[in-house]
């Protein structure tokens, strides 16, 4: 060991590091980040993850600051983006996400996790009542797909991605849609250089959907959304799936952890 390594930094030193720390926000303890943590596995970063609805995790004010981090990732919930007096840490997190978007910071958000992105990029989030759409659950492809786009292009040869909710993302004239399917215009975009939203569960392994259907209240909305075979029709759609999903959505998913590395200097 050097010497030198014996001597502490001095503040200036410190502040002038990179920050290696990728934060991860849940907001139900069972949407976890699945094949995201997999992605990351392996790249020296640190990842913090915090459950701001139902855990016992800090409060979101006391997340850090955008500067302090490599990366940004808001996953899902049933919650509705706009519903920031029932849910005041939404408040918090589309500030946060609003400040990863001035700054540049690498964002994905997933579901909830989009629709707080497209709230902080000034799109409006509706309900699929007010839109006369059904709830969307379950396998199917993507559409339209931009093949271009380093995180989503990969996926246009996906059979099939996991679809699970309510409200819908609407775009703006200019948003950069980057997928759709038959009752969602809007099923993933990007916000600049280095955000992404999915609307979709690129995430969910055959494993994580089993443990989402063991949850009273997935296992209810999916039978109310597809009968009563609904989850042995989900699992299998799943394990069908998989074999080709999986290394197309590491591709999708090395983008953004080299946009991590790469901010953190590793």
């Amino acid at each position: 060991m050097s010497l030198l390594s014996l001597i502490p930094r001095s503040c200036e030193e410190i502040a002038a590091m990179p920050a290696r720390t990728v934060l991860v926000l849940q907001h139900i303890e069972v949407e976890k980040p699945g094949l995201i943590l997999d992605a990351l596995d392996g790249s020296g970063l640190d990842i913090d993850i915090r459950n701001l609805i139902d855990g016992r995790d800090a409060s979101a004010s006391e997340l850090p600051p955008v500067s302090d981090l490599a990366g940004l990732v808001v996953m899902g919930g049933p919650m509705n983006a706009d519903d920031l007096a029932g849910h005041p840490a939404l408040k918090r997190e589309r500030e946060l996400l609003a400040d990863a978007l001035r700054s540049g910071t690498p964002t994905l958000g997933v579901c909830l996790g989009a629709q707080l992105l497209a709230r902080a990029h000034g799109l409006t989030v509706r309900t699929g009542a007010e839109l006369g759409h059904p709830r969307e659950i379950g396998w199917s492809p993507l559409y339209g797909v931009d093949r271009d786009d380093p995180v989503v292009g990969p996926l246009a040869d996906a059979p099939a991605v996991l679809h699970w909710h309510g409200d819908r993302i609407v775009p703006a004239p200019g948003t950069r849609v980057l997928a759709r399917t038959d009752t969602t215009q809007c099923q993933a975009f990007r916000a600049g250089p280095a955000a992404w939203g999915l609307q979709f569960h690129l995430e969910v392994t055959p494993g994580l959907l089993d443990d989402w259907l063991a949850e009273t209240s997935f296992a209810t909305e999916a039978r109310d959304a597809l009968g009563p075979d609904a989850m042995a029709r989900l699992q299998a759609d799943a394990r069908a799936a998989a074999p080709a999903l999986r290394p197309l959505a590491e591709r999708s998913l090395t983008h953004l952890r080299n946009l991590f590395v790469e901010r953190a200097n590793l």
